[in-house]
């Protein structure tokens, strides 16, 4: 039986669409909070309730386990792990983020941190760092930027917006994982990146998204150095927009080389234009645009 955390995140929205369609006879327990919206899922599956970061609520859910897929919060993967070591668990697949490769990303030790301790840890292991994940409207940045620009007549560029970004569509995301599920000898003690088809700049990104929206939309400039000043003025005033961070990751080349989930795991990722009409389809589908 495979456990998996973090369904009903983003990127577990779409896995389950791909398990459901590509392993249908597997036998999979999900790990969920009881504040979570399940009902788009069929009522007859293997649920169980509880938090991540709970050691009691986590040494619940094992029996019959012999694999553990974790998508929830990075952040809870030390009890994770704890509680597979104490439940005889041999076999873990976690999902990371490529911000471990980030000079500016605030994250990026702990998630170093967390791929030290299951290295240690003496589990069989897969790794996977998708870039930033986007596909509906519970990713925080193209949705947000959707959202935005298909509201505002006039939008601001941060810099020169010749950052590169490498973004992945949720459900090419959620193809990997199925993969490594359905080669996990294969798969055992390597590392995957996974990215978007082709890196895009941050001006082309936004571009894309005002003609997926077919608007039009004035660009202006923001210079570099008073995006930063902006930045700092946001992190004293808590918003969902803008952040000292995010304006040093703007100017951060995201390119990363796929080859070898190509080369294991038949990886064929789609194109940013083709994802950003499928989320901007989602969106206004559910209204939100």
């Amino acid at each position: 039986m495979v456990l998996i955390t973090g369904i009903t995140g983003l990127t577990g929205r779409f896995l389950y669409k791909k398990l459901k369609k590509n392993m249908p006879n597997a036998s999979i327990r999900y790990f969920v909070r009881k504040t979570s919206n399940i009902t788009w899922m069929d009522k007859n599956e293997d649920i169980v309730y509880g938090d991540s970061a709970n050691s009691e609520d986590m040494n619940k859910v094992f029996d019959g386990v012999k694999l553990v897929l974790h998508l929830a919060p990075r952040k809870n993967l030390r009890n994770v792990l704890s509680c597979c070591l104490n439940n005889s668990i041999n076999r873990f697949i976690y999902v990371n983020s490529t911000g471990i490769y980030s000079k500016f990303k605030s994250s990026t030790h702990a998630d170093l941190t967390n791929e030290i301790l299951l290295k240690d840890s003496g589990l069989i292991y897969t790794i996977i760092r998708p870039t930033m994940i986007y596909g509906n409207e519970q990713d925080n940045n193209i949705s947000l930027l959707t959202k935005l620009m298909n509201k505002l007549p006039i939008f601001p560029v941060l810099g020169d917006g010749g950052g590169l970004m490498h973004p992945i569509y949720a459900g090419d995301l959620a193809g990997v994982i199925v993969n490594v599920l359905k080669n996990e000898n294969l798969t055992r003690f390597k590392e995957y990146n996974v990215a978007g088809k082709s890196p895009i700049s941050y001006k082309e990104l936004l571009l894309q998204i005002s003609k997926t929206l077919s608007k039009r939309i004035i660009f202006i400039k923001i210079p570099y150095k008073i995006a930063l000043l902006i930045g700092k003025i946001g992190d004293r005033i808590p918003n969902r927009f803008i952040t000292h961070e995010k304006v040093l990751r703007l100017i951060e080349d995201k390119n990363f080389d796929y080859s070898d989930a190509q080369k294991d795991l038949d990886f064929n990722p789609i194109s940013f234009g083709d994802g950003v009409r499928f989320e901007v389809m989602a969106l206004r589908e559910k209204g939100i645009i």
